[in-house]
C-alpha cells in the first residue's frame, strides 16, 4: 500500500524519512509522494489532497512550536469541521514526544515527532501489526 509523507516545519527530514521508510517496508507499504508543508494553510491543502490520493498520511513535524502553528492546534482546527471526535483519535506514547492516530473509515493520518529513534519507538512491532490489519 501507498502512503504520502507530509514534512510539517521539521527537522532532520532525511533520517526521519529513512527510519519511517524502513519500518513501513516491513509491511509492504511505500511512499507514494514526499512533501514539505512549511505554513499551517500549506499543510492543509497538501492533506486534503494527499487524502484524496492515498488511505494513509503520514505527517513528520511540528510539535515543537508551542504557538498556533503547532501540528495539534492545525490538526485540530482543521478537523473541528469534519465531523470527526475523540473516537477517532489515538495518542501514541513515545519515549520523548506523542504521536498521534486519526482514523476515518479506511483512512489514516499518522502524525509523528520529527526524531528518526522516536519514530522507531512509536512504530514498534504491535503499531506495525495494527496498521497491516487496517489494510488487509
Amino acid at each position: 500500500m501507498k502512503y504520502d509523507l507530509l514534512f510539517y516545519k521539521s527537522r532532520k527530514t532525511s533520517y526521519c524519512e529513512k527510519t519511517l521508510k524502513q519500518r513501513l517496508s516491513e509491511i509492504n507499504m511505500s511512499a507514494n509522494r514526499v512533501i514539505a508543508s512549511v505554513a499551517p494553510t500549506m499543510l492543509g491543502q497538501t492533506l486534503c489532497e494527499s487524502l484524496r490520493l492515498c488511505n494513509c498520511v503520514v505527517i513528520i513535524g511540528g510539535f515543537s512550536k508551542s504557538d498556533s502553528e503547532n501540528l495539534v492546534t492545525v490538526l485540530s482546527r482543521a478537523l473541528s469541521n469534519s465531523g470527526l471526535t475523540l473516537s477517532n483519535t489515538r495518542k501514541l506514547k513515545g519515549a520523548i514526544t506523542d504521536g498521534y492516530i486519526i482514523k476515518y473509515n479506511k483512512q489514516i493520518i499518522i502524525a509523528l515527532p520529527d526524531n528518526p529513534s522516536e519514530i522507531e519507538f512509536l512504530l514498534n512491532d504491535s503499531f506495525l501489526e495494527y496498521l497491516k490489519s487496517l489494510y488487509k
